[in-house]
């Protein structure tokens, strides 16, 4: 499925993908938010930026007419703990995708003309973040589920630090991370893997050993908080959030499988309980956000504001019918064919697959090939689902964000309801 090759300095993973015309290309890079200065907050994202701003033998243009123009995608993303960019494309194209996306990350201009136009982008998106009821309510709930820490700050910055960041502010986050150490570079597709890294050595060259600094863990969560905001909206947006096992726990595959039986799909029993037997909402979901020495399960839905101290209340419940009965065994398997289902899926596809292998590879620092997932997922019974439950939702010490046209007295009704199952 897989095999990982050391390319001058550089992780190469290389996938297979035999009887496709197309392929994908990423090179993720271990820099992201968390590891910045709190002074430049935003600069991973604007390095993100600006490296699709021109290079020194692609301009701006070029960057992505050579591979749209050809029928590919190309994109990038910024998140705690990595920078990636990546392309999908035909795979008679890799060679000029490639030296496309190698020439932006080694090679980028940073001139200030586009600097200072990008700056402007970035102000409107986070304007358009912030207009965004739900990912607002995400944003504040992050914010208390790491008070005080980096994980809980906005990956895109605010308008005061993103306002203050230099070209050379650039550049030093750039020269810091963006070293062939650094780089995981992952291919799937219809090529042979000797003519891949034949072109990789031809374009990477021996950089410098860049200094690991040291992950500064998040503090433990002591009490419950709440955080409301209001805003003239339609809806009312809801957010729980809790602590939960990080990418390296061994728990972290029953925090996928209480995921699946509460939040993950139509079957779930918040997706039964709030919207086919009450009618509260239209969108109710759960997510497990994973880092490499933490992580947080999270509850989201979007309502009326007369009813979102009852679909709170509802939450609760089923959090604690979760947290007091076994699931069944036909459930959990129910739940387990599910995860396992649609990881196979994601297989077949190849950028899917190249997401899973690269990042699974930096926050493991090696790759479960499918087999291994699937003996892990076997292995777990309705006892340690019921024992997670309850390390995971405790009551004394959830986290509340609501957004959206609220009373005055909504973030006092929300405790009180919570203070009911502490």
């Amino acid at each position: 499925m897989f095999k990982i090759i050391n390319v001058k300095q550089a992780t190469f993973i290389y996938s297979p993908f035999s009887g496709f015309n197309t392929a994908s290309l990423g090179i993720f890079v271990r820099g992201g938010a968390r590891l910045e200065e709190k002074k430049v907050k935003g600069v991973a994202h604007f390095v993100e930026h600006m490296l699709f701003k021109g290079s020194k033998n692609f301009s701006y243009k070029e960057i992505k007419r050579e591979i749209e123009g050809r029928g590919g995608t190309l994109n990038g993303f910024t998140s705690q703990e990595v920078t990636a960019f990546y392309a999908y494309f035909l795979k008679k194209n890799l060679k000029i995708t490639l030296e496309i996306l190698l020439d932006m990350i080694l090679n980028p201009l940073f001139e200030e003309k586009e600097l200072e136009k990008e700056r402007k982008v970035i102000l409107e998106e986070i304007k358009m973040y912030n207009d965004l009821p739900s990912y607002r309510a995400l944003s504040l709930l992050d914010k208390i589920l790491w008070e005080g820490h980096p994980l809980g700050e906005d990956i895109i910055g605010d308008f005061s630090t993103v306002g203050r960041i230099s070209r050379q502010d650039l550049i030093r986050f750039k020269e810091a991370f963006y070293q062939p150490k650094n780089f995981v570079i992952g291919f799937v597709g219809d090529v042979d893997e000797k003519e891949v890294v034949k072109l990789l050595e031809k374009k990477l060259s021996l950089g410098k050993i860049p200094k690991r600094k040291k992950l500064k863990s998040p503090y433990f969560l002591k009490k419950i908080k709440t955080v409301t905001e209001e805003k003239k909206l339609d809806q009312t947006h809801l957010c729980i959030g809790f602590r939960a096992p990080s990418y390296r726990s061994r728990l972290r595959f029953a925090a996928e499988l209480i995921h699946v039986i509460l939040g993950a799909n139509m079957s779930s029993r918040l997706f039964e309980e709030l919207r086919e037997r009450k009618g509260l909402c239209y969108e109710v979901s759960s997510e497990v956000k994973k880092y490499k020495d933490s992580g947080a399960f999270i509850i989201h839905t979007g309502l009326d504001k007369e009813k979102v101290v009852l679909a709170l209340d509802c939450i609760l419940k089923e959090l604690k019918k979760i947290k007091e009965k076994r699931v069944s065994r036909k459930e959990l398997a129910r739940a387990k064919d599910y995860f396992l289902g649609q990881l196979s899926m994601s297989m077949e596809k190849p950028q899917s697959r190249l997401f899973y292998l690269v990042e699974s590879y930096i926050a493991l620092d090696k790759i479960l090939v499918f087999k291994e997932i699937e003996e892990c997922i076997h292995k777990i019974d309705s006892s340690l689902i019921l024992n997670l439950a309850n390390k995971i939702f405790d009551f004394s010490k959830v986290c509340i964000s609501c957004v959206g046209n609220i009373d005055k007295d909504v973030e006092e009704r929300i405790r009180k309801t919570v203070g009911k199952y502490c």
